[in-house]
């Protein structure tokens, strides 16, 4: 808390909760404005969509976790796979930072919340994990067409 200072956004994203709700209620102690954004997957029921078969793994259920603390968030976006993916490889690309699909969602959430809010705030963003589990995948030329998740525009 002491490195961070002031927070006025957090991007997180939701799988079972429990991350999420942590560090939002430690963070909101000491910045009680603090805004929660989370970040969710399409075909995940968390908050209230339709379910449908995930290809995303790390974020999303098929279930309403009992971990989440749906008061606690002031909005949610929900990312589709090919987005994860653009903003994967562009966070390698660009910024030598790479990870999971979480990681890529959030990182996408982020940079809406950049481009959309005052200058001045002070937005932090929960990366869960690295690259490791992801080389099959995400970071999978064959892997990627073989679902389509290449091409198209970037979001």
């Amino acid at each position: 808390v002491a490195q961070l200072g002031r927070i006025d956004v957090l991007v997180c994203s939701v799988g079972t909760g429990g991350h999420s709700a942590g560090v939002a209620r430690v963070l909101r102690e000491f910045n009680p404005d603090m805004r929660l954004i989370g970040v969710d997957t399409i075909g995940s029921t968390i908050f209230g969509q339709p379910a449908s078969n995930r290809l995303m793994r790390g974020l999303g259920s098929s279930i309403y976790p009992r971990n989440v603390d749906y008061r606690a968030f002031d909005e949610v976006h929900w990312v589709a796979p090919p987005e994860a993916v653009w903003a994967c490889r562009s966070l390698a690309a660009t910024h030598y930072a790479s990870g999971g699909w979480s990681v890529g969602a959030v990182a996408l959430v982020a940079g809406w919340a950049a481009r959309n809010l005052p200058a001045d705030t002070t937005i932090a963003a929960v990366f869960p994990d690295g690259p490791q589990r992801y080389f099959d995948t995400i970071y999978n030329d064959a892997y990627c067409n073989e679902h389509e998740l290449l091409g198209g525009q970037p979001p």
